[in-house]
């Protein structure tokens, strides 16, 4: 195997990419509670974030990339597959990809958007008081083993791109009634439970307009749906909207989304008496950014998140319907080409519990 690893890297066209960013949180409000658990463990102090790609060109009609990222979830394999290119409508990925679910999912590294954080729904280790809410609804990077149709369709005026894929799915365990995104990232030979997730994605994109300084405009539309339990018995459903759009230099982001989890029918399990057998997390983000100068960067973000059902016996958290919103600004330096200090201020309201102020003072390099 390793020759014919070794053999690819010689006979193809390959090229290597990556990035690295080191970020420091910085509590400023006097919430009450512990900071550490206010915080959480990764994002209690100094902390690290980098990925290396790697790209090789077979031949033309055959590619394979592999990834491998370090952060709050250790190391990763993010990308590990090979593109058969048929026709640009129609091609075949096979392997272990990012998941094409909403918007963000190919912008998750810190080089490739302009925040120090990402928008709430998507976040990973740095969402406040996160083991509190398992996180909010689809934590990014969410890379997975299967495969993948996908293709583009353009006219003169628009392109349609699609996306259909079949992979393990996220894992979890009846006993909580809910996914566990560590063992959905540990566990990632083989799946749980021997049923493939299933899903897609399209998207509607308009790059010539009539208006000059308007530059583009997309619709998506994203859904997938799956069991996460050992037995195959418990399903959950993911769906969303996004836009993006650019007005000169200035982009708009925004994006709407929710899971519904099915839980077990077992009213001892749950702090609350059952009112239905699932819960519902839902999630949005609106966000613009652009350049100032060539060397300074600016972004505003406004998201939210909501957690709605009964609350397992295990979970720290009390109310059946929670909620938080968060507040972002952010200014962006390049002293150098290939750097980017990033400097941003949250505010974040909660209903369950006191709200904080949280600065992040960040650097990415890029190679």
């Amino acid at each position: 195997m390793n020759g014919v690893l070794l053999a690819i890297l010689f006979l193809a066209d390959v090229n290597f990419a990556g990035s690295i960013f080191v970020n420091q949180p910085t509590l400023v409000s006097d919430a009450a509670g512990d900071e550490r658990e206010i915080l959480g463990d990764t994002s209690y102090g100094l902390n690290a974030e980098a990925n290396f790609k790697v790209v090789a060109e077979v031949q033309d009609h055959v590619s394979a990339s592999a990834k491998v990222c370090y952060g709050c979830h250790g190391f990763m394999a993010d990308m590990a597959y090979f593109d058969w290119t048929v026709v640009e409508p129609f091609n075949v990925r096979v392997g272990r990809f990012p998941v094409p679910f909403g918007e963000f999912y190919l912008r998750h590294d810190p080089a490739n958007h302009r925040s120090a954080t990402k928008p709430l729904p998507y976040e990973m280790g740095r969402m406040l008081r996160r083991n509190q809410y398992n996180l909010a609804v689809l934590p990014e990077p969410y890379p997975d083993n299967g495969v993948e149709l996908f293709g583009t369709l353009r006219t003169d005026r628009a392109e349609v791109s699609y996306s259909a894929y079949a992979v393990a799915g996220l894992k979890g365990d009846a006993s909580t009634g809910d996914l566990d995104f560590i063992r959905s990232r540990s566990e990632y030979v083989a799946d749980n439970n021997r049923t493939p997730a299933v899903g897609g994605r399209l998207t509607l994109a308009v790059p010539n307009l009539p208006v000059p300084s308007w530059r583009w405009f997309a619709l998506g539309a994203s859904a997938m749906w799956g069991h996460y339990d050992d037995d195959g018995a418990l399903s959950y459903f993911l769906g969303g909207l996004d836009l993006y759009t650019r007005v000169q230099k200035v982009n708009l982001r925004g994006e709407v989304m929710f899971r519904r989890t099915e839980i077990p029918d077992r009213p001892e399990a749950f702090r609350h008496a059952l009112q239905d057998l699932f819960v519902q997390r839902d999630g949005f983000y609106v966000e613009l950014d652009g350049p100032v100068f060539d060397r300074f960067e600016w972004l505003v973000r406004f998201d939210g998140f909501r957690r709605d059902g009964a609350v397992p016996i295990v979970s720290s958290l009390d109310s059946t319907d929670s909620r938080i919103l968060r507040y972002t600004g952010g200014i962006n330096v390049i002293p150098l080409t290939g750097i980017k200090l990033k400097l941003s201020y949250e505010y974040w309201h909660f209903t369950d519990f006191p709200a904080a102020q949280v600065v992040h003072t960040g650097l990415v390099g890029t190679f």
